[in-house]
């Protein structure tokens, strides 16, 4: 047995403190190094087989294990090593890198106390060896996935946010990516460390605050659209909230948002178009159909108008096709304002007009109605410096039910009506 390992059990024996020392610290390897003599150090076997080496083929000679550390950490370690030695509060713990045998590298935690005699000279070293490879490489592979989470975040387009979950509907922002600045106009001074309710105002934050907490409650993704006030102006939002959850716990939620303003703006346009008269801006055929039908499902009392201009061609022969369109625009506005909420006007095309009624549930109100069409739509209608007068017009109703209970037999009965009154009216 070498004379330094037979040392330092006797040390141990005489010295519990040491005992700990090494219960706490020896994982993977212990070292006894004669301060005096400094080449000789005796290393554990465990020391060795860490760098992959069969120890009896190793001395213990401080040089052994020189040879294998990166020569600038073991500069570092010397500097460590001087500095505890002149003072033991300066405690000697480093992370170094040595190559194992096979050529990778091994990061070790190499820790150590000076053991002095009763004069106070520092005349041995005990040290320990812990394998942090496994450690290490976590943390790299930890700053690498930031380092990729944070060129994602910084650069993506779309809007990214992170809110911290403070308690029940109680939330903070945390931090916005520079594409969610942009696009609100909220710079990262403005957000960090406010409430939604801090940052949009009460009524604003209280709802977006629902949202944030029906994500916690979920503990899943969740997708919503949402209309919000910014500094950037009045923009719709297409949200996408994911928690973060650690030990069944939502502790954040990284949020993302794309704007979809200009995407809503174009589907109400295209709505639009597929629904409403391009010269009138009244509902079109399609429309009027997919109403009517949808008040026949619902068993819901109505009467159908149908309203055809008599004298409309030579209208457009007299003065032209754009007083033509001025006369429809016009009898498309004076007609609407016949209607209540729940109630259509719609152009069929050309001259032709439907009105869905809803509030005529006896003879007079029918006939009131009818008077107030004809006492609207005969009013001149001024076009550059003189007027279309008198406007003529045929009407035809037909009620749901007792006319009729499906959208055709309602349809030829108002459009009947509307040809016996044109007949009556050329006779």
């Amino acid at each position: 047995m070498h004379y330094l390992e037979k040392e330092l059990y006797e040390k141990i024996r005489q010295d519990a403190s040491i005992f700990m020392f090494l219960q706490d610290a020896a994982l993977d390897g212990v070292w006894y190094w004669d301060l005096e003599n400094p080449e000789h150090e005796w290393l554990s076997e465990k020391f060795w087989k860490t760098f992959g080496y069969d120890p009896s083929k190793k001395e213990h000679l401080s040089r052994e294990w020189q040879d294998l550390i990166n020569q600038e950490d073991l500069r570092t370690v010397k500097k460590a090593i001087y500095k505890h030695l002149n003072n033991p509060q300066n405690l000697f713990d480093e992370v170094v890198r040595y190559q194992h045998k096979s050529g990778h590298t091994v990061w070790v935690r190499c820790r150590g106390i000076a053991i002095f005699d009763g004069d106070g000279k520092a005349r041995r070293m005990l040290g320990a060896h812990t394998d942090v490879t496994e450690l290490k490489n976590t943390e790299h592979h930890l700053r690498k996935i930031k380092d990729e989470y944070e060129t994602v975040f910084k650069g993506t387009q779309d809007a990214l946010f992170l809110i911290d979950v403070v308690d029940t509907m109680q939330f903070r922002f945390i931090r916005n990516n520079p594409a969610h600045q942009t696009q609100t106009g909220l710079s990262l001074n403005m957000l960090e460390g406010k409430t939604p309710q801090a940052l949009l105002g009460d009524d604003a934050g209280d709802t977006v605050s629902q949202n944030y907490q029906r994500c916690v409650d979920a503990k899943t993704t969740i997708h919503y659209e949402e209309v919000l006030y910014l500094p950037a102006g009045e923009r719709i939002w297409q949200t996408t909230l994911t928690p973060i959850i650690d030990q069944g716990v939502v502790t954040q939620i990284v949020g993302s948002g794309v704007d979809i303003t200009a995407r809503k703006a174009l589907e109400k346009a295209l709505e639009k178009r597929a629904n409403y008269d391009g010269l009138t801006n009244l509902a079109n055929r399609d429309y009027m159909t997919h109403t009517l039908i949808k008040h026949i499902r619902k068993n819901e009392p109505f009467t159908l108008v149908f309203i055809d201009v008599d004298n409309f061609k030579s209208i457009n022969d007299a003065h032209g096709h754009s007083a033509g369109d001025r006369v429809l625009k016009t009898i498309a506005a004076r007609l609407e304002k016949l209607t209540k909420a729940n109630e259509l006007v719609a152009r069929l095309g050309g001259d032709e007009f439907i009105i869905i009624k809803t509030f005529t549930q006896n003879e007079k109100d029918r006939h009131t109605l009818v008077d107030s069409i004809f006492k609207t739509c005969s009013q001149p209608i001024p076009i550059n410096d003189h007027s279309v007068k008198p406007i003529k017009i045929s009407v035809g109703l037909a009620h749901y039910p007792e006319d009729g209970k499906t959208y055709d037999d309602l349809m030829h009965k108002a459009d009947q009506a509307m040809y016996a009154m044109k007949r009556k009216n050329n006779a």
